[in-house]
């Protein structure tokens, strides 16, 4: 709730300019007193309980040496509901720095905006404060600085300037050039927007958002309220407040931390990961597009968590489903840049910038169709769960080669006895191999075997099932007096139905293995003297080939 400066019933929190404590304010204890920490936060409670409302302010200007401390015993306070101080005070009236507060315009979970006039230039700007204003902690300083300092880097006619960075009594601002006109998300509810406008308003945006990454900047929370409407009716992005810089810069944020607004973020933010790149931008900017075109976000929901479920599971229904006269190709151009896999998506904003422009001039765009054909081809080159398996490769290399080593011994054996079928020639072989592969999975999992996250278990129980399968296999030509040598086409058809059925749930690439396996399982009924050997050897090239995969994914 505001405090009012005009509210008689309630005491400023604002000091006047020149800056002493009011009635409020600390007492000045000696610095030298031992408890002196301890005594500032027993007279902070002692106001709060006679109904007085101090400042936090005053206590860190007051004792600069105990701010971490102090900072971290109001905030605490505050969060626990023991007072009544506000996140942020209002500042209406206020001076700070050379900038008179005249309104507020906007609040975010970053900061609040206001209205301020610049005296010395006699200029209107915006100036930004972060929430929380002294009680706020030291990541969300930082992560608000580095909006800042991110955006003064940027001088592009479709991105809203920073005129001034600063601190002024514990808090955090900077001035930008304020811009006189509705946010988008407004321009588009009050009007009636032809499909023309709507590509040429996402082409200026993903120009602009195209020279932020080739600053080495991501914006991460690209939405219709973060993009204002100028009078001439351009598009400026504004709000870099969970901007991080891809280029040897800081990144604030821990992997499982989800920043970002969940109707517009992708599916990798949606996750925690840390690694969101200038790709999930271009997820954000198909987004923004896609509510323009329907009117309604691409995942909603009754909660964040009802949304976040939601682009995690489902892909969004296209919008020529919901609106039958959006132009196809805008539509392609709109579904391209929020594939779910981000090297499904556009490489570049630029790139996406460029198909608008194809499609506003009339000629063929390179988004592609949204045809069966296309579809298929986007599940073959799905990885849902790169982040799980991305540092696998060397596991999956060793096991590869020791499946391989394996199978070029049993080869080798079956010629070492004048039956071929003698099940001496194949169990040792295989005894070493599983105990060879447990060893190499127990070392990259650190001592675990057992799935640790939901992506790890559907892969679990597929291969359990697989090798289960494959030992009462084996076991049958024991049982039965069979030729042990039938197994490796029957073992090459399961593993072909392994990875089939893996592909489903990681990279759809594996179905292509898949595939080899089972061509491999026909080869093995013709040629069953070096069946041992086609069958290592498919093993082995699907494991350099998932392991180069992955690999790949790691390094990117």
């Amino acid at each position: 709730m505001e405090t009012s400066p005009n509210d008689k019933n309630s005491e400023s929190v604002i000091p006047e300019d020149s800056g002493k404590a009011q009635s409020d304010s600390p007492q000045g204890l000696p610095e030298d007193h031992q408890d002196v920490l301890e005594t500032a936060m027993a007279e902070y409670l002692d106001k709060i309980d006679s109904g007085n409302t101090p400042d936090p302010a005053a206590y860190l200007e007051a004792y600069p040496q105990h701010a971490d401390e102090l900072s971290t015993f109001f905030r605490n306070h505050h969060w626990l509901g023991a007072t009544s101080t506000p996140d942020t005070p209002s500042l209406l009236g206020a001076k700070i720095g050379p900038y008179q507060i005249e309104r507020e315009i906007a609040r975010g979970g970053m900061g609040i905006v206001y209205q301020a006039h610049q005296e010395s230039l006699g200029r209107r700007v915006a100036l930004k404060l972060i929430s929380g204003g002294v009680l706020a902690g030291k990541e969300e300083r930082s992560r608000f600085r580095l909006e800042a300092e991110a955006a003064a880097r940027l001088d592009h006619p479709g991105i809203i300037s920073i005129y001034d960075i600063g601190s002024w009594r514990g808090y955090e601002y900077f001035s930008m050039a304020f811009i006189d006109g509705p946010t988008l998300q407004r321009h588009v509810d009050a009007r009636d927007l032809s499909y023309i406008e709507i590509a040429n308003l996402s082409q200026c945006i993903a120009d602009a958002v195209h020279y932020a990454h080739r600053a080495g900047v991501v914006h991460r929370d690209l939405k219709p309220d973060n993009i204002l409407i100028n009078t001439e009716g351009y598009p400026l992005v504004a709000d870099f407040g969970l901007a991080k810089t891809h280029r040897g810069g800081t990144i604030l944020t821990q992997t499982g931390q989800v920043l970002g607004t969940p109707n517009y973020m992708s599916p990798e933010q949606a996750n925690g990961g840390s690694d969101s790149d200038a790709s999930s931008d271009i997820y954000s900017l198909g987004a923004i597009l896609y509510a323009m075109l329907t009117g309604q976000p691409p995942h909603e929901g009754a909660s964040a968590a009802q949304i976040l479920r939601s682009l995690a599971e489902e892909e969004p229904l296209p919008p020529r489903q919901i609106r039958k006269d959006i132009p196809p190709d805008l539509e392609n151009i709109c579904l391209r840049a929020m594939r779910t896999e981000p090297c499904a998506r556009y490489d570049t904003a630029e790139d996406m910038a460029l198909d608008l422009e194809r499609f506003l001039s009339g000629e063929p765009t390179q988004a592609g169709s949204s045809s069966l054909l296309d579809r298929v081809a986007r599940e073959f080159r799905r990885d849902q769960h790169q982040t799980y398996f991305k540092n696998w490769d060397r596991a999956l290399e060793n096991i590869g080669f020791i499946v391989f080593v394996a199978h070029l011994l049993m080869f080798g054996m079956q010629f070492s006895f004048e039956e071929p079928s003698n099940w001496l020639a194949y169990w040792p072989a295989r005894a070493l191999m599983m105990l060879a592969i447990f060893i190499v999975i127990y070392r990259a999992r650190e001592g675990a075997m057992l799935p640790s996250s939901m992506a790890e278990r559907p892969v679990w129980s597929i291969w359990i099932a697989y090798l289960v399968t494959l030992a009462v296999l084996n076991l049958i030509p024991l049982i039965s007096e069979g030729r042990q040598e039938n197994v490796f086409q029957t073992a090459a058809a399961l593993s072909g139905f392994a990875f089939i059925a893996m592909s489903g749930h990681i990279w759809g690439g594996a179905a292509f293995l898949g595939l080899g396996f089972l061509s491999v399982a026909v080869a093995c009924a013709f040629f069953q003297t070096i069946s041992p050997l086609m069958l290592g050897s498919m093993w082995l090239i699907s494991m350099l080939t998932l392991a180069r995969h992955y690999r790949i994914t790691a390094e990117n």
